[in-house]
């Protein structure tokens, strides 16, 4: 560690050379191949600011999320395949290495033409590492050799998480042991590496588990996403409240639901027809979406024209503040509309409601509870929250 303008700063010890090719220096391949391979003890502090590795609490909290000090090299993504992978290809592969010094600058300077590289000598840190959102790889090569062995639970536990199970993982082994290697994959991970390394057959491996997992994130986001608007869609809205009531009823902490509906749409869309009727609805999830900032907070496209915003960590106060910003924020579109209750804009309705989840309860209680309200808000003059 060194101090620089007062501040405590973290200093990674392992350095990766410069150039990708000193990577094919047949001196430092056979030391790598040949020697007994031990993880090096490291001592904690010298790569984590331990006052910040605390797990981040619920929402709410002015607690920090917790950081981890890594070492970081930029480079190129890898070539994407087709032009369907650009866009996720686009932001660099991260991967993180955790391996003894020797081993992990070997790996690095293979990779480093191609992704972003992260590096921690023992598996220790790797979940916090995997769960943090500015730090969390696209892919872990995890050392089980020789004392590393243990490595193989941290495998298993990354596997149980639902924070870090997409995730591939690559487990480095010896040739020789197949049992190892069909132990670690039947823990989950995605792809064995074996040594001695073949270092054309490295490449080729990781960029296969980064294309892999390129093309399932697309998938994922296709199932996921609705198609007109782009915001979350029904099916990922009811995965996200079901997940969400559990973690509030873990923390004890209150979940709010917000549920928006276009006031008299349907004579929208009668007398400007379906294509203004759509370009609508853009601009309305457009402009809602830009309401919501915190990052935990979740608008779907509920159905035709309603929309519902799942808030964590907020009661229903803070619910009811955010139901008059979404209906604020499409006021200020001024959309034009000619209705029959004479308005001459575009608004919209909205039903609050909060609970404190416990096992008497489901998700579909706070829902319904929702739903009620904003039936409420359209029978007494639309416009409104409630």
């Amino acid at each position: 560690m060194v101090r620089s303008n007062g501040k405590m700063r973290i200093e990674p010890e392992l350095r990766h050379a410069e150039h990708a090719d000193d990577a094919k220096d047949p001196n430092l391949i056979k030391r790598l191949n040949t020697m007994d391979h031990k993880m090096a003890e490291h001592d904690l502090p010298r790569w984590v600011d331990a006052a910040q590795l605390a797990r981040a609490p619920g929402p709410g909290s002015p607690a920090q999320a917790p950081r981890v000090a890594l070492g970081t090299q930029g480079c190129a993504a890898f070539p994407p395949d087709t032009p369907g992978e650009s866009r996720l290809l686009s932001d660099k592969p991260r991967i993180l290495i955790v391996a003894s010094e020797p081993v992990a600058r070997l790996l690095g300077q293979v990779l480093a033409p191609h992704c972003r590289i992260q590096t921690l000598p023992t598996a220790a840190l790797v979940l916090e590492a995997a769960r943090h959102p500015d730090l969390r790889p696209d892919l872990i090569l995890l050392d089980i050799m020789g004392a590393a062995r243990e490595n193989l639970e941290i495998c298993r536990e990354l596997k149980a998480d639902e924070e870090t199970l997409s995730i591939p993982v690559m487990v480095i082994t010896e040739r020789k042991n197949s049992d190892e290697e069909a132990h670690a994959l039947a823990l989950g991970a995605e792809d064995c590496l074996s040594r001695p390394f073949h270092l054309d057959v490295v490449e080729a491996r990781v960029r296969n588990q980064i294309r892999i997992k390129n093309r399932t994130e697309l998938l994922e986001r296709y199932a996921n996403q609705d198609s007109l608007t782009d915001l979350a869609n029904r099916r990922c809205f009811d995965l996200a409240l079901d997940a969400e009531w559990r973690r509030a009823m873990r923390d004890r902490q209150p979940l709010s639901l917000v549920m928006v509906d276009v006031d008299c749409f349907k004579q929208f869309n009668d007398l400007y027809g379906h294509r203004e009727g759509d370009h609508c609805l853009r601009r309305v999830a457009r402009a809602m979406a830009q309401a919501l900032t915190r990052p935990g907070d979740l608008l779907a496209r509920y159905g035709g024209e309603e929309f519902a915003a799942i808030l964590p960590g907020t009661d229903l106060e803070g619910a009811r503040c955010m139901g008059e910003r979404l209906r604020d924020a499409v006021a200020e579109l001024q959309i034009p509309q000619q209705r029959p209750d004479h308005a001459r804009r575009v608004t919209i309705s909205a039903g609050c409601a909060s609970a404190y989840p416990t096992p008497r309860l489901t998700c579909y209680n706070l829902l319904q509870a929702a739903d009620e309200q904003l039936y409420l808000a359209k029978s007494t003059g639309r416009n409104c929250v409630r």
